[in-house]
């Protein structure tokens, strides 16, 4: 996992740094969506982070996912904060 001299380095950190690109992040979440058994998945070249962890691991995004009247953009959003405040695995 990416560490910096205060401790581990989120995925929004790396989106901050440019490690990997919005479209990226869009893909992962379309993947999570589509299959929210999917698991690790590759942002980018040795940058991988377990979706299905990373959004299990967040409350607020279980809750969202679990609620029947959810809409799709709230859905989305969820998934979207649960994957910025994850840490990438370990290569």
């Amino acid at each position: 996992m990416a560490k910096s001299q205060t401790g581990p380095v989120s995925v929004g950190d790396l989106l901050q740094a440019k490690a990997f690109t919005r479209a990226d992040l869009d893909a992962a979440i379309e993947a999570f969506l589509a299959n929210p058994k999917i698991g690790p998945f590759a942002l980018a070249s040795g940058l991988t982070v377990d979706l299905t962890a990373a959004v299990k691991a967040d409350r607020h995004a279980t809750a969202i996912l679990t609620e029947p009247t959810a809409k799709g953009g709230s859905r989305r959003a969820a998934v979207k904060s649960a994957l910025l405040l994850a840490l990438p695995l370990e290569s």
